[in-house]
């Protein structure tokens, strides 16, 4: 397996626990933090999401992730069923979008319902390719 297909599995296994910890009401950090060395004390942290690496942008989860290079960016939709949309943004975009959510929330909508559709396109044809 090579280092891409590496990462590209393990941030997929990633999105489902958040998504899973998430369905059931436990703060995503609970669960990754123990996985990275220099976050526990941010899963711990109380303070609405701010010490976490995980909040929620209306539906859509939002991701830090300090490697992103534009002001918000998804994963690309795979074939995998179960993957879910989530917005990868740095923690500076994190803090200006808690600032002020009313301002940015149509456009975060409208790019979690580009990425639902795209979803269903990749979806679409995995489904046809099986038949």
């Amino acid at each position: 397996m090579s280092k891409e297909e590496a990462l590209k599995t393990a941030r997929r296994l990633v999105r489902e626990a958040v998504d899973t910890a998430g369905r059931a009401g436990i703060n995503p950090a609970l669960v990754v933090a123990p996985h990275c060395q220099g976050t526990s004390a941010a899963a711990e942290d109380d303070d609405h999401g701010r010490g976490s690496h995980t909040l929620m942008l209306g539906e859509v989860p939002g991701v830090i992730d300090n490697s992103t290079v534009g002001l918000f960016e998804m994963p690309e939709p795979d074939n995998d069923p179960e993957q879910k949309p989530a917005f990868l943004m740095t923690q500076s975009t994190a803090d200006l979008v808690r600032q002020d959510f009313e301002r940015y929330r149509p456009s975060l909508e409208r790019m979690a319902e580009d990425w639902m559709e795209k979803k269903r396109r990749i979806l679409s044809e995995t489904k046809c390719d099986k038949d």
